[in-house]
C-alpha cells in the first residue's frame, strides 16, 4: 500500500493562529469601544460646561439688564437702556441653546421651563418700570418698588440657576462613575483577553519552534542519508568504471589474439589452400577444361574470402595503429568506408600522434569508427570532415557531417548510435565527449577531448 503525505498544516497550528487572531480582533474592538465611551464623556463634560455657561450668562444679562434700568432710571439717560435691548435678544438665543442642550433631561426641561417663566415675569417688571418712569418719573418707580415682586423674582432666578446647575453636575458626576465602572471592566476585559493572547503566542511559537527543530532533525537525516547515498553511488560508479576499463582491456586484448589468430593460422591455410587450387587449375586447363572453370571460380571465392578476413582483421585491431600511428589509420579507414559509401570526406589532422598513449589511440579510432559508420547508415550525408588537433590542455577529435542530424530523444538514450560506448571509452580515460547539431544548425558534431595526464 503507498503511503501519502500530507502537506497541509496541521490542524492544531490553524486553530491557534484562528484563536489568536479572534482575540486580537476583540481586544481591537474593546480599544475602539474604550475611545469612543472616553469621546462621549468628553462630549458630556463639554456639554455640562455649555449648560453651565449659558445659566451664568443667562444670570449675568439679567443683573447687567436691572444695573443699566437703574442708571436709566437716575439719569434719565435712554442711553442706560440699551443693555437691556440687548440683553433681550441675547436672552432669546441662550433660551434656545438651553432648550435643545436639555433636552435629553426631563427634569432639567422643566426647571428650564420655569426659568424662563421667571425671566418673562422679570422683564414684564423691567418693562413696567421703563413705562412708569415715562409716566411718572421716579415717584413711579419709588410706588413700584414698594411691591417687591422684582427682588423676589431675581431671588428665584439665582436659586434656579443654582438648582439647575447641581442637576448638571450631579449627571455628569453619574456618567462618570458610569464611565470609570465600563473602563475599568473594559480594561480588565483588555488586560485579559492580551494575557491569553500572549499565552496562545507563545504556545504557537514552542509549537513553530519545536516543528521546525523538527524539520531540521529531519533534514540533516535526509542529508546524511543522501550523502551516504552520493558515497555509495560515487563508490559504485568508481567500481564500474574500473570494471568498464576493464572489459574495454580484455575486449581490446581479446580482439587482438583473435586478429593475430585469423591472420596467422586462418591465413596461412587460406594462402596454402589457393597456392593448391592454382596448381591443380593449371593441370586441368587442357584435360578438363570445365573443371578447371569451376576451380577458377572458387579460387575467386576464395580470394574473396580472403578479403573478408583482412577486412574483419582490421575492424578487430587495425595493424595500421601499431604500424602506421594514428593519424594514418584514421585516414585510411575514412578514406576506405567513404569510397564504399560513396560519401565525400575531409580530414583536418595536424600531426601524426605517433608518441600517445596506445590506449588514447585505440579510444580515438573506435570513436572515429562508430562515428562514421553512424554517418554512413542514419546521416543522409553527402561529406563528413574529420579534425583531430593537439590543444593546450589534451587532444579534441570531432567528426562533423552535413546530414539531416540526431533527434535529440536519440542523444538522451545512450544506448542508441553507439553513443554509450564512445562514451564511455572517453570518460575512462578522463575526457568528455558530446554529441551536438552541426554548424548553423546543420547536420551533426560528434566531439571527444581526452586531457593530458597532469
Amino acid at each position: 500500500m503507498k503511503k501519502t503525505t500530507s502537506t497541509s498544516i496541521p490542524l492544531y497550528i490553524t486553530v491557534l493562529f484562528v484563536t489568536c487572531l479572534v482575540i486580537l480582533i476583540a481586544n481591537a474592538y474593546s480599544a475602539y469601544q474604550n475611545l469612543e465611551k472616553l469621546k462621549s464623556n468628553n462630549d458630556w463634560v463639554e456639554h455640562t460646561w455649555s449648560v453651565k455657561d449659558k445659566l451664568k450668562n443667562i444670570n449675568l444679562l439679567i443683573m447687567d439688564s436691572e444695573s443699566s434700568l437703574r442708571g436709566y432710571f437716575m439719569s434719565g439717560n435712554e442711553i442706560y437702556l440699551r443693555p437691556w435691548h440687548i440683553a433681550k435678544n441675547k436672552l432669546e438665543s441662550d433660551f434656545k441653546e438651553l432648550e435643545r442642550l436639555l433636552g435629553d433631561s426631563p427634569a432639567q426641561v422643566k426647571n428650564l421651563t420655569e426659568l424662563r417663566k421667571l425671566y418673562d415675569s422679570k422683564a414684564k417688571i423691567f418693562e413696567l418700570g421703563i413705562s412708569r418712569y415715562k409716566e411718572f418719573g421716579l415717584t413711579g418707580i419709588i410706588e413700584l418698588s414698594k411691591v417687591g415682586d422684582g427682588r423676589e423674582v431675581m431671588d428665584e432666578i439665582r436659586l434656579l440657576d443654582i438648582i439647575m446647575e447641581k442637576e448638571e453636575n450631579e449627571a455628569l458626576v453619574s456618567r462618570r462613575e458610569r464611565f470609570y465602572k465600563e473602563y475599568k471592566d473594559a480594561l480588565f476585559f483588555g488586560t485579559a483577553t492580551n494575557a491569553i493572547a500572549l499565552l496562545v503566542l507563545i504556545l504557537f511559537y514552542r509549537l513553530i519552534y519545536r516543528s521546525f527543530y523538527k524539520q531540521r532533525g529531519i533534514e540533516n537525516a535526509l542529508k546524511i542519508a543522501n550523502d551516504n547515498l552520493e558515497s555509495t553511488v560515487l563508490k559504485r560508479t568508481e567500481q564500474l568504471s574500473v570494471l568498464s576499463h576493464h572489459l574495454l582491456n580484455v575486449s581490446e586484448k581479446e580482439k587482438a589474439k583473435l586478429a593475430r589468430e585469423l591472420h596467422d593460422e586462418m591465413g596461412s591455410n587460406l594462402t596454402a589452400i589457393s597456392m593448391d587450387i592454382s596448381v591443380v587449375t593449371e593441370k586441368l586447363k587442357n584435360k578438363e577444361p570445365d573443371l578447371a572453370k569451376q576451380l577458377q571460380r572458387t579460387k575467386r571465392a576464395l580470394l574473396d574470402t580472403v578479403d573478408m578476413k583482412r577486412r574483419i582483421i582490421e575492424d578487430l585491431r587495425p595493424s595500421m595503429l601499431d604500424n602506421l600511428g594514428l593519424s594514418a589509420s584514421i585516414q585510411h579507414y575514412c578514406e576506405e568506408a567513404t569510397a564504399m559509401a560513396g560519401l565525400g570526406y575531409v580530414t583536418d589532422i595536424t600531426e601524426d600522434f605517433d608518441t600517445i598513449d596506445p590506449a588514447w589511440a585505440i579510444a580515438l579510432f573506435r570513436i572515429t569508427q562508430e562515428s562514421l559508420n553512424n554517418v554512413i547508415k542514419y546521416a543522409q550525408a553527402t561529406e563528413v570532415k574529420i579534425s583531430l588537433k593537439r590543444m593546450d590542455k589534451g587532444l579534441w577529435l570531432q567528426i562533423l557531417d552535413d546530414g539531416i542530424g540526431i533527434q535529440k530523444d536519440a542523444v538522451a538514450k545512450p544506448k542508441t548510435h553507439g553513443i554509450l560506448g564512445m562514451r564511455e571509452r572517453a570518460l575512462l580515460l578522463g575526457g568528455s565527449f558530446s554529441v551536438k547539431p552541426g554548424e548553423k544548425n546543420k547536420g551533426t558534431a560528434v566531439e571527444a577531448f581526452i586531457p593530458f595526464k597532469e
